[in-house]
């Protein structure tokens, strides 16, 4: 009997794997924002809902009371080895309807000098791309960089309302190496 319940839970325990194996080779980083409730607190960003989720329980949103939500800043040494070419930029979004202006920016700095205007600024606008309301859409974003690109530099990705009224969702964001 101890034979078969090790045999099962070993079973179980292979079919679960470790989410890093599933990941794409290409992905440099993701996040569907479901292990981030509770790391920070009292902190917790006020971009972090539960109103509506793509994937699992949480989403980030924008909207009257939120700006900017949270986002991904790493160097881009720590998000890959090589040196980046190409990048796209995906998540899933949700906008009730066709009248926000909330865009997906990336954006690539010099952490060294940070009153300089960004290398990189690039910004989806979600109505370019949605076209189906109150429902998940898929975005993308390729970003070729440009060859002044160094592992010292900083980048951003982050949803901003932009000023709009209306609300916007994102979740299960991932930056790739397109090249």
């Amino acid at each position: 009997m101890k034979k078969l319940l090790y045999a099962l839970l070993a079973v179980s325990m292979a079919s679960c794997g470790d989410k890093t194996a599933e990941r794409p080779a290409n992905q440099l980083a993701g996040n569907d924002f479901e292990s981030v409730d509770g790391w920070m607190g009292d902190n917790t960003p006020n971009s972090l809902t539960k109103e509506k989720a793509h994937s699992g329980q949480y989403a980030l949103k924008v909207g009257p009371a939120v700006e900017y939500s949270m986002g991904y800043n790493n160097l881009l040494g720590k998000l890959s080895a090589s040196k980046l070419r190409k990048i796209k930029v995906q998540a899933w979004v949700n906008l009730p309807n066709g009248k926000t202006e909330a865009v997906l920016v990336t954006q690539i700095t010099d952490p060294a000098n940070p009153a300089a205007k960004p290398i990189i600024w690039e910004a989806v606008k979600l109505t370019d791309q949605v076209k189906s309301f109150n429902k998940w859409v898929e975005v993308e974003k390729e970003i070729t960089l440009p060859d002044n690109i160094t592992y010292a530099n900083k980048i951003s990705v982050y949803l901003w309302r932009t000023g709009a009224a209306e609300p916007a969702y994102l979740d299960d964001l991932i930056i790739s190496k397109s090249e």
